[in-house]
């Protein structure tokens, strides 16, 4: 029996010691160790209602902490779960766990910014126009910027960018940076200038489109130019990830056929008027963005598209279809394969 309690206790103390150990390898190490040597600062914003498990997510994802099981072990320890504070923090990949959580638990010290939400599809006319509500003094030097129309020759006013972010290069001359401003949510500060915004608009862009789309667009034989160019349609012609896809495809047969793409979304883009239905009129309207009467794409975006766009061009879905109409009173997007069949489905929906 004596041999039997023995036996215990030394288990029992092994266990301890292991516990122990690794309790203060964690207090010690994980703790204490950063995800780089960069002092960077970065926006980090931590949402109104939003959990431990959520803030731990995201800033594994900005990579700015090792481990989400880290941060949500060290916020369980010292028992500071309650005292995160909705807000939007500068934070660096050399910060260590405890930093980033007082951070977190000390509202003085929260950053003051703007907010500026660009949706997808969103045009560079409304992007600068969402900014000369916002922060109207750094408005003009953006838009110089991005309305730049000599990207990919040397000696222009905008060669800094076109040097630093090599997908510029493909932008033919007379066309601007339509396509590339990537919609998203972005933090504005005192500091901040057109030119510095413009650069977060695009390092995000060249983050999102990364070696595994990188490498399917190679594959396809398409420029990233003419791929963006047909996002930006499809985003505009459909709402959801499904549709984008067959959207995508019917294009794309229509492309290897020789059909223009008589897409609605162009004649929105150049006309500036935003249409349920186009007169027969305003599919003659000569402009090269007219893909009514100019076969092929357009000379380039017509929008900034999402990543989900982006993405079901690059991967559309296969089929035979030529043709599809959208039903703004339900929602659905009808395809056809004959001209026969789209104009039945036409007067069936009324259109």
């Amino acid at each position: 029996m004596k041999k039997i309690i023995g036996a215990l206790a030394i288990s029992i103390l092994f266990f301890s010691i292991v516990a122990l150990c690794g309790y203060n390898w964690i207090r010690g190490g994980a703790f204490e160790s950063t995800v780089s040597e960069s002092n960077i600062l970065q926006k980090f914003e931590i949402k109104e209602g939003e959990g431990v498990k959520v803030i731990a997510k995201n800033l594994f994802k900005e990579k700015l902490i090792e481990e989400e099981n880290f941060f949500l072990y060290y916020i369980w320890k010292t028992k500071k779960g309650s005292g995160l504070q909705a807000g939007v923090y500068e934070l660096s990949p050399d910060m260590i766990i405890p930093d980033i959580v007082d951070k977190f638990t000390d509202g003085k010290i929260k950053v003051e910014v703007l907010k500026l939400t660009v949706p997808e599809g969103f045009t560079n006319k409304k992007i600068i126009a969402l900014l000369r509500e916002k922060k109207p003094e750094i408005s003009d030097e953006f838009e110089s910027i991005i309305q730049c129309k000599c990207l990919s020759t040397q000696n222009c006013e905008c060669d800094k960018f076109s040097k630093k972010y090599d997908f510029l290069a493909e932008i033919p001359v007379g066309v601007d940076m339509e396509g590339y401003l990537f919609p998203d949510t972005y933090f504005i500060d005192k500091e901040e200038t057109g030119a510095t915004l413009v650069s977060k608009f695009l390092n995000n862009f060249k983050n999102k489109i990364d070696a595994d789309l990188t490498k399917k667009i190679e594959l396809s034989g398409e420029s990233l130019y003419e791929v963006i160019t047909l996002a930006s349609i499809v985003e505009r012609e459909v709402p959801t990830e499904e549709d984008a896809k067959m959207v995508a495809g019917v294009f794309r047969n229509r492309l290897q056929v020789g059909m223009a793409l008589e897409s609605c979304a162009t004649l929105a883009y150049f006309q500036g008027v935003d249409k349920r239905q186009f007169s027969f009129e305003d599919t003659r309207v000569e402009s090269p963005y007219n893909t009514y009467i100019n076969p092929g794409l357009p000379p380039g975006p017509i929008s900034n598209p999402g990543l989900t766009s982006i993405k079901a061009t690059v991967s559309p879905t296969n089929s035979d279809y030529i043709f599809f109409l959208s039903d703004f009173k339900t929602g659905e997007t009808v395809y056809s394969k004959t001209l026969a069949e789209h104009n039945l489905n036409k007067d069936k929906h009324g259109l």
